[in-house]
């Protein structure tokens, strides 16, 4: 006699499904390891990449560090040359005041009438004290300092004080005068239109 074995179709075609399942679910989590790798490397990539980017900006940022740090040395030493400057231009501008002063009090004082004791600069104030013949000669003395023509640095001529005073048997007044002393305004806009 003859065995057939008859299995149910069913059984076999669900065991066909059941493997195709399997074999499509192994395929996706295949797939989706498989991309889970790759964003991992893409990812471990970037990770180096902006590392190597951190280190080679920390490093920059030392480097400008250092050259910052020189600008503000060099504009600190700016400061202090300008300033150094601007001391010795009023220096220098004192000292042209002082020696057109001299100048113009020498040229002015009489040699044989007025005889000078001291003669006081402090910025723009200046203070003469001397010896002259009469009152007179202290008058026309002092209108002579305060003509612009003769003396354009000394302006403000006013008496201070005056007393006699006995010199080898002969009376004298003694005297004292204040005046202001400054850069006439015209020298200064001379100067500045020689910069131009």
């Amino acid at each position: 006699m003859v065995h057939i074995n008859l299995l149910p179709v069913r059984q076999i075609k669900q065991r066909a499904a059941a493997g195709k399942q399997l074999l499509v679910m192994s395929v996706a989590v295949l797939v989706i390891l498989a991309m889970l790798a790759v964003a991992g490397l893409t990812q471990k990539g970037q990770i180096t990449s902006l590392q190597n980017e951190i280190t080679k900006l920390e490093q920059d940022k030392k480097r400008l560090a250092a050259k910052l740090k020189l600008i503000k040395k060099l504009e600190a030493d700016k400061a202090i040359i300008e300033k150094q400057i601007i001391i010795v231009a009023k220096l220098k501008h004192s000292s042209s005041l002082t020696v057109h002063v001299l100048d113009e009090v020498a040229r002015t004082t009489p040699p044989d009438r007025i005889w000078l004791s001291s003669l006081t600069q402090s910025g723009g104030s200046l203070k003469i004290t001397g010896t002259a013949l009469d009152n007179r000669t202290i008058a026309k003395y002092m209108d002579d300092l305060k003509n612009p023509e003769k003396t354009p640095y000394i302006t403000g001529v006013t008496l201070s004080k005056t007393s006699m005073k006995t010199f080898a048997g002969r009376s004298l007044k003694s005297f004292s005068l204040s005046c202001s002393v400054a850069v006439p305004a015209q020298k200064t806009e001379d100067k500045g239109d020689g910069k131009k």
